[in-house]
């Protein structure tokens, strides 16, 4: 299963490709290029704002190796059609093409409204956000935890695994039960003015809680926004699903920390992971001697 955390760094002929992709892409679609392209994390793809009969839309071209170019994370944002009652973009329209050991995809998806709560996924400010947002962030998670898929990105044995390698706990984490979650709810991907949300591409099966413990990890260097989320998702985040997902949160972040991004967030990881700890923590079910 390929994971965002496998993809290459950046590179300057990487972006010469990227470029040349989007190029391409607005010649395929019938696009003109508005404003600057932007690339996402770690040159994975881009992304800009185009035109096209006198409509604005978001034009997003990612890259992957032939071997990976398939599975749920390389059709995130078309299998996320399906869903209904969630303020998201709509897709509409998908190119692929191979260019060499590359495979390139372009989705045109609507413009979304409003601006981005902050231009990192890692908070560094309070964004000043009122309750009407919070309850349509509420609202838009519970809509979406209803939607029937089957898609699975996230990989319990993989969440076993690292959960153990960090903390020393061999945990029981089982799948059954797992609703649907956003997967990378970080505040570079939540609008606000109108509330919105971006970048389905990791959509699908999550413990309970785990939206809501992505949002907090990605928070705790403001703990005017991380407490009052904790209390506001706390039968979530409390829950057993709830614990594992922050765990596993807390492991994505500092692997990213030790890569160099965002080291000043270390020690308020090690924080929460101290209070995790001190609460009641899901051990493995193992078999008795007996048995």
């Amino acid at each position: 299963m390929t994971t965002v955390d496998a993809v290459a760094t950046t590179s300057t002929a990487l972006r010469i490709a990227l470029r040349t992709a989007h190029s391409r892409s607005l010649a395929d679609l019938g696009l003109n290029g508005v404003g600057r392209a932007r690339f996402g994390w770690r040159d994975r793809s881009i992304g800009s704002v185009v035109e096209r009969a006198g409509g604005r839309y978001w034009l997003r071209v990612v890259w992957s190796a032939r071997d990976r170019a398939r599975g749920a994370w390389w059709t995130g944002n078309q299998d996320a059609s399906r869903i209904d009652g969630v303020a998201k973009p709509r897709l509409l329209d998908v190119r692929a093409w191979e260019d060499g050991p590359l495979v390139y995809r372009a989705e045109l998806m609507t413009l979304l409204p409003g601006r981005v709560c902050a231009t990192d996924a890692v908070l560094a400010g309070v964004p000043g956000l009122d309750e009407p947002w919070w309850g349509e962030l509420e609202r838009n998670l519970e809509a979406l935890s209803v939607v029937t898929t089957d898609r699975m990105v996230l990989d319990p044995e993989i969440m076993r695994r690292r959960i153990s390698v960090f903390f020393g706990l061999e945990m029981d984490i089982d799948s059954d039960g797992w609703r649907p979650s956003h997967g990378d709810l970080h505040w570079n991907n939540i609008h606000r003015d109108p509330f919105a949300i971006a970048d389905w591409e990791a959509w699908g099966l999550a413990p309970r809680g785990y939206d809501a413990a992505f949002l907090l990890g990605h928070s705790l260097a403001v703990p005017h926004v991380a407490d009052p989320i904790a209390r506001r998702f706390r039968r979530d985040l409390e829950s057993e699903g709830g614990i594992v997902s922050q765990l596993y949160v807390m492991t994505k972040l500092l692997t990213r920390a030790d890569a160099g991004e965002h080291e000043h967030l270390v020690p308020a990881l090690h924080r929460h992971v101290g209070r995790l700890l001190g609460t009641r923590v899901p051990v493995a079910r193992r078999p008795s001697a007996a048995t």
